[in-house]
């Protein structure tokens, strides 16, 4: 990089503007080995969701030069060109951060309710949280397929008396958030860390639905994993759980991209680890584990680019 470059990080949300902001002082600064007159942004958007679904193609063709999105599994599958993306994309990993989370289809208890079969059949009408498909969000995307699969829609929900409640709360770890409008029946949702479904399931007796095997099995041939929601992880859930993993939160780059960059972005990273995991404490925090340095450069969705990977083997950090 010969002349002064304008680098631009799409963390969409609050918890990634707040990794992104600090990934972003750290590659400037003193002594930067960015040419003088350089820029770095964080940047964020709206709606955040659909820009983080979105990201992977904007990477791709340059908008940016860093994306983060989650689940994990949503860049593999825009690396593969499957899901909602039409076409693989060139990308590469940079690092993964701890975030420990499933995709939760809970129905108050009084409903009677304990399958989405069970819903198909009886046509109930029900009240949803659900984020509508505006917000262009993943855990939208797959209640849509999972939904399919069953054999309805939102748009059956709706002819059968029900509704979708607007209804997400613009911070989900807010401890003043309403978690729910309270004329809801169902909540259909993911961030199940997060203040909102502690709060949801202490306020309100829930039953957790589970996913019948035919439909992980579908999902699963589509890059979605299964996951499990752990008994006693929420009060409500009185035995283990089998639905959608939503773990992981990745910031990835064009496969392209400078090695230079990549690597000044890794030793940002590095240099702000502790100041970044101190940004996410708690025990709803939506970054489940703080940052270490030998753990985000594994178990990646794609490839680590080669800057990255160079910067991590020339640190001890990833070995043979």
């Amino acid at each position: 990089m010969d002349s002064a470059v304008d680098v631009r990080i799409l963390c969409p949300g609050q918890n990634w503007m707040a990794i992104g902001s600090l990934l972003a002082n750290g590659m400037g600064g003193y002594r930067s080995p960015l040419p003088d007159g350089s820029t770095i942004a964080a940047v964020t958007g709206t709606p955040p969701a659909r820009l983080g679904m979105d990201g992977p193609g904007l990477v791709a063709r340059g908008r940016y030069h860093f994306g983060i999105t989650t689940p994990t599994w949503a860049l593999r599958m825009a690396c593969e060109g499957k899901g909602p993306y039409r076409e693989p994309l060139p990308l590469r990993a940079v690092a993964g951060f701890a975030h420990d989370d499933r995709l939760a289809l809970a129905v108050r208890a009084e409903t009677g309710i304990t399958s989405l079969r069970q819903i198909a059949a009886a046509k109930p009408a029900l009240n949803v949280s659900m984020p509508g498909r505006e917000m262009g969000h993943p855990a939208r995307w797959v209640m849509d397929e999972i939904l399919g699969w069953y054999g309805f829609s939102q748009e059956d929900l709706e002819s059968w008396g029900g509704r979708l409640l607007d209804d997400r709360p613009r911070s989900q770890n807010s401890p003043d958030a309403v978690p729910a409008d309270p004329s809801f029946d169902a909540v259909f949702d993911e961030a199940i860390m997060t203040m909102r479904w502690r709060k949801l399931t202490t306020q309100y007796d829930l039953a957790f639905l589970p996913l019948d095997d035919d439909v992980l099995r579908r999902a699963t041939a589509m890059g979605m994993p299964a996951g499990v929601i752990e008994k006693g992880r929420l009060r409500g859930v009185e035995q283990d759980v089998p639905t959608i993993d939503f773990s992981g939160w990745v910031l990835y780059t064009a496969a392209d991209a400078p090695d230079e960059l990549v690597r000044l972005a890794v030793r940002a990273l590095d240099e702000q680890k502790d100041t970044i995991s101190g940004r996410f404490t708690g025990p709803t925090r939506p970054l489940t584990s703080p940052v270490d340095m030998r753990e985000v450069c594994r178990n990646l969705p794609v490839p680590l680019h080669p800057g990255a990977e160079a910067y991590y083997r020339d640190n001890g950090y990833l070995e043979d």
